[in-house]
């Protein structure tokens, strides 16, 4: 009678191994795809959680600043100054008092692009200045090697201050100087800023500078959004809609919203849509996610 060892076949070997390989395979795809889910909505829940306190920064800036009326406003600024920058002023119902842009060309994922870089919102009782994404990563280059915007101010009769280097920054401003320096560049025609339409998204100089207009801030600028962060987060636009005016105090209502995304990622923002490249354009290997959202709230002006 014949002595049978037991044992497996190269066949059974071999469908094993591949079996084995395969598990192994799909264990792995399973989690790295549970990983970059997590660090999605770990991303998706950061833009969500600092845009909401943004919004909530910025309603209450705006419902503790006066509700005096941007139509007087321009009144005071230009009536016996400049009859026209007076004229353009109560036109756009005092819209660059408000908030002003900065356009310029952006190359991104090798194309060039027309994109808002930095900007200002003013609301009367404070202001905000803000820098995009774009000046906070190497895969954008920015026309004319144009660099953010920064902020010079008076902090006392013998010292004036630059601040540089922020993403969104907040200042006591109850004058609206910052969006008054802005206005057409600092165009002066000997009696006071120029107002006309290449103040809103034109050739605004990347410094606030308001030293000059008799504007003492005695306290420090704040930075609302930090520089530094898990994911990197930046502003890529504010708008702010023309401003209304009404109600039996005349009070003045805004209309805000404001773009927040990745700094990295090839974020597109321009007025057919604002988008993010796909992950293989990303120049940085360390970075798998690219995430942006829009955030739109309205408020009215309630201080004294």
């Amino acid at each position: 009678m014949k002595d049978f060892k037991k044992g497996f076949t190269i066949v059974e070997l071999s469908l094993s191994i591949a079996f084995i390989g395969i598990l192994s395979i799909t264990i792995v795809l399973i989690i790295n795809n549970t990983i970059v889910s997590y660090r999605r909505g770990i991303v998706l829940n950061q833009i969500n959680t600092v845009g909401m306190d943004i919004v909530d920064d910025m309603r209450a800036a705006v419902q503790n600043s006066p509700g005096r009326s941007l139509l007087n406003e321009c009144s005071v600024l230009y009536e016996g100054k400049n009859a026209e920058s007076l004229e353009s002023c109560l036109l756009d119902g005092g819209k660059k008092l408000v908030s002003v842009t900065r356009d310029a060309v952006v190359r991104i994922n090798g194309q060039d692009k027309t994109v808002p870089v930095f900007g200002a919102f003013c609301t009367g009782k404070y202001s905000y200045i803000w820098n995009s994404g774009y000046f906070f990563s190497n895969e954008y280059q920015i026309e004319n090697n144009l660099g953010a915007a920064t902020l010079k101010y008076k902090k006392s009769d013998t010292e004036t201050p630059t601040v540089e280097n922020f993403k969104l920054l907040k200042v006591e401003d109850d004058q609206r100087a910052v969006c008054i320096s802005a206005i057409n560049g600092y165009g002066k025609n000997g009696n006071g800023p120029v107002y006309n339409n290449q103040g809103n998204r034109g050739n605004l100089k990347n410094e606030f500078d308001i030293s000059d207009l008799s504007v003492i801030m005695y306290d420090e600028p704040v930075e609302v959004l930090s520089k530094s962060g898990e994911n990197n987060l930046a502003i890529y636009d504010v708008e702010v809609a023309k401003p209304a005016e009404g109600g039996e105090m005349n009070n003045i209502f805004y209309a805000v919203s404001f773009i927040l995304g990745t700094v990295q990622g090839g974020i597109n923002v321009k007025t057919a849509g604002n988008f993010c490249a796909t992950p293989n354009d990303y120049e940085n290997e360390n970075f798998d996610y690219c995430a942006i959202n829009k955030f739109n709230f309205a408020v009215q002006a309630n201080g004294e």
